[in-house]
């Protein structure tokens, strides 16, 4: 059990090392005014999930992210990829009293990261077929 919990902890710090690999590694083209509105979404969403993290509410805070994602904006996919550290940092018996498993992050994050066009096999699914 433990071996198979450590093997998913892992697998979820290497599934948001290449997320964050891929959202750094590009270059939006946006003009300054839309920046600054998607990083004040950002800052403001980050700060609401915390303290739903915190107040020990993780479903809620993961209906929360989901609700704002969009597919397009790289400030939110940030956003994802930090609460899904946070949500990986917590311990089993803290994922278990808030109904959650460390597949079901696993899960949420490959969704996030389907949304906005990132695959990795071996983590989650493939792009569609033309």
């Amino acid at each position: 059990m433990y071996i198979q919990q450590d093997w998913l902890i892992r697998q979820i710090e290497m599934a948001l090392s290449f997320i964050t690999q891929m959202l750094f590694g590009k270059n939006p083209q946006n003009s300054a005014a839309a920046e600054d509105t998607r990083q004040t979404l950002s800052t403001e969403l980050t700060q609401r999930l915390a303290a739903l993290l915190q107040e020990k509410r993780l479903g809620e805070a993961e209906d929360l992210l989901f609700q704002h994602l969009d597919g397009e904006d790289t400030s939110l996919l940030a956003t994802a990829v930090d609460f899904y550290h946070q949500a990986n940092a917590m311990s089993d018996a803290e994922l278990e009293s808030q109904g959650f498993t460390r597949e079901e992050l696993l899960e949420g994050l490959s969704q996030v990261a389907e949304r906005y066009g990132l695959y990795l096999p071996g983590f989650w699914g493939r792009p569609a077929e033309p």
